[in-house]
């Protein structure tokens, strides 16, 4: 039998989306050769293994190729956090699809349109991958040139891979069907869908699996492959959507009891080992951040280098910071940017034109006046609790992870690319500036429709934490952007969250000697910030509000927080569906009103706020899934 028709064999629905040829690229590499030829040697199996990572996907993740540079509706539009700047493309539409809670036309629309958001492709690609897994799987045990470890090495990676898969597809669409062997082609396609409980439970079967055959570490030349923390941090996420009030209706401790442990085992497990430690940017409490203060307007202050580094570094070759879990491996783009290697997404979607030179796709997506309040005082107050928060000079005595993750008007911002929109060598977001004029980072509304592609600022906030100052391109450049898949601070944060609702603010794991408010704690201190309030944690229901918190600031922009929602079932209050954004206007010199001389207000856009009903919190399947196979049956609600 010849490879190509034996990775034919379909999986469910795989009819219906996408032909044998489509999904299955990697199998041309193989034409001509029997599969027991593939199977029967290591170099050739592991190639053909690596064809699954051709379909992984994060949350913050952009396809390669010239249409697909950036995704057209990531994670922090849809969950709250920003809003994108990007206004001559089809971003709107799909925007407003999303805000209507009109699901069902963006799963359609990903079937049918040549350029379809990742939020989308996730469902096809996610079968794909699974696909090429099931068939290493089926097969590993013929490789018979290479020892049992390095056999098991790459099992590890097969079941990582499927349990990553369909974490991608069931947090959103709820349970599937779980495909351990491929079907046969001549096999009925009439199958049920199973439960998320179902589901979530072969997904930890197949990562205790990957976390005992997986390495440590890997060499070298294997960056990039899952290690055995990487399966265990997967394994700590899973566990908590698992526990949380979407899946855990019944609000069972012993899934909270689960996560903790899933959680404190990795910690524990980092620890032993020397791996994965916090970044210490402890310095960051003595930033001058006050009126006038020394660091206030500075791009990249340097007590928070070791905290930025997770992020962005300088230096076109990356290394792995401490902190890191598992990243996405950068692709090597031989277009545009001349073979370099690529920072896209993160770049493409936080950024302008200013600094995508070249790009015809930046987002610009732009931080939330209402997200932005978040982000706590540096005394360690909530906004709205802190008497010496002045909200016309909100920009003062915040968090110092505020100064990491936004920029504000006024901040030195030197950009290096030849002939940038912006060349006054800082952040311009007025309404009205000094000099009365709309600030140049800001979209004018009075842009002619052919310089719309000048991709600028809509929110009054820009993201400052994928963003390095002083860009350069191809030639120029000489920085790097970490795609961070997972980070042991989320770890300390899922710890924190899950012995909180199983044990209180001052429990601990079974086995282990850190409470939760102790987790949070090192989160905050290790960025200069002051220990949780009491005020925050005389209960389990106050520190859970404050553990959210803390999620919304540590993990911003990260593709976490749409997802972090909808698990805490509280995407449809008003809160997570009001979009603001901040406008400045120059007063005409400071006052005791206005200690900088602008005005701040918030302005809620209320055209673009969302709509989420109870059946947006489980996502459909396309239409022409359920026209194919109708016994799996639509989401409920769709």
């Amino acid at each position: 039998m010849k490879i190509n028709r034996y990775i034919c064999s379909v999986i469910i629905f795989a009819s219906s989306f996408v032909s044998c040829e489509d999904y299955l690229d990697k199998v041309q590499e193989f034409e001509g050769l029997n599969q027991e030829d593939v199977f029967e040697d290591i170099l050739l199996a592991r190639d053909f293994l690596d064809g699954g990572y051709g379909y992984l996907l994060t949350e913050m993740s952009a396809r390669g190729g010239n249409n697909k540079q950036s995704d057209y509706l990531p994670g922090m539009t849809m969950s709250g956090e920003g809003y994108p700047g990007r206004v001559n493309s089809s971003v709107p539409e799909l925007y407003n699809f999303y805000a209507q809670g009109d699901y069902l036309s963006l799963m359609n629309r990903g079937f049918t349109a040549t350029q379809s958001p990742n939020f989308v492709e996730r469902y096809s690609f996610s079968w794909k991958g699974i696909r090429i897994v099931n068939s290493f799987l089926e097969n590993a045990d013929r490789i018979n040139n290479a020892s049992e470890e390095d056999v098991n090495n790459l099992k590890g990676q097969a079941y990582f891979l499927r349990a990553y898969y369909y974490h991608l597809m069931t947090k959103r669409h709820g349970g599937l069907y779980y495909l351990k062997e491929n079907l046969n082609l001549n096999e009925s396609l009439d199958k049920n869908r199973e439960s998320y409980a179902s589901n979530l439970a072969d997904m930890l079967e197949d990562l205790d699996l990957a976390i005992d055959l997986l390495p440590i570490d890997w060499s070298s030349e294997n960056v990039g492959r899952p290690t055995k923390g990487a399966a265990m941090a997967l394994k700590s996420r899973v566990t908590l959507f698992g526990a949380s009030p979407l899946a855990n209706t019944t609000n069972d401790v012993q899934a909270w009891q689960d996560a903790a442990i899933a959680a404190s085992d990795l910690i524990q497990f980092a620890n032993t080992n020397g791996l994965y430690n916090l970044a210490d940017a402890s310095a960051a409490s003595g930033l001058d951040v006050g009126h006038d203060g020394a660091d206030l307007f500075l791009a990249e202050p340097e007590e928070l280098a070791p905290y930025r580094n997770i992020f962005v570094g300088p230096g076109i070759q990356k290394t792995i910071p401490d902190e890191v879990i598992f990243m996405e491996v950068n692709e090597i783009v031989e277009n545009v940017f001349k073979n370099t290697i690529n920072p896209i997404p993160r770049l493409t979607l936080t950024s302008g034109f200013d600094t995508m030179k070249g790009n015809g796709r930046p987002m610009n997506i732009g931080a939330l006046a209402n997200f932005v309040d978040k982000f706590e005082t540096k005394s360690g107050l909530a906004i709205e609790d802190d008497t010496s928060y002045n909200p016309q000079e909100p920009f003062i005595n915040r968090d110092p992870r505020f100064y990491n993750a936004i920029l504000f008007d006024g901040v030195a911002w030197d950009v290096t690319t030849a002939g940038p929109l912006n060349k006054t060598g800082f952040v311009d977001l007025a309404v009205v500036n000094e000099e009365y004029e709309y600030g140049i980072d800001l979209h004018n509304p009075k842009t002619p429709a052919n310089l719309t592609w000048r991709v600028q600022n809509l929110t009054g906030y820009r993201i400052r934490k994928w963003v390095s100052h002083g860009f350069g391109w191809p030639g120029y450049r000489n920085f790097h952007i970490n795609n961070n898949v997972f980070r042991m601070g989320e770890v300390y944060l899922n710890y924190a969250e899950a012995v909180n609702e199983a044990y209180g603010p001052n429990g601990t794991a079974p086995g282990f000697n850190l409470t939760a408010l102790e987790a949070v704690n090192m989160i905050r201190n290790r960025v200069g910030m002051p220990n949780v309030n009491s005020m925050y944690i005389g209960s389990k229901e106050a520190f859970r509000e404050r553990i959210r918190n803390e999620r919304a600031v540590e993990l911003c922009f990260e593709g976490i927080r749409y997802d972090d929602l909808r698990r805490w079932k509280v995407a449809h209050l008003e809160e997570n569906l009001k979009v603001e954004f901040l406008e400045m206007r120059w007063q005409g010199g400071t006052s005791v009103l206005y200690p900088t001389g602008f005005s701040y207000d918030k302005v809620e856009q209320t055209n673009l706020k969302k709509t989420f009903n109870e059946k947006n919190y489980w996502w459909p399947i396309p239409s022409s899934e359920i026209e194919a196979v109708p016994t799996f049956g639509q989401t409920i609600g769709w």
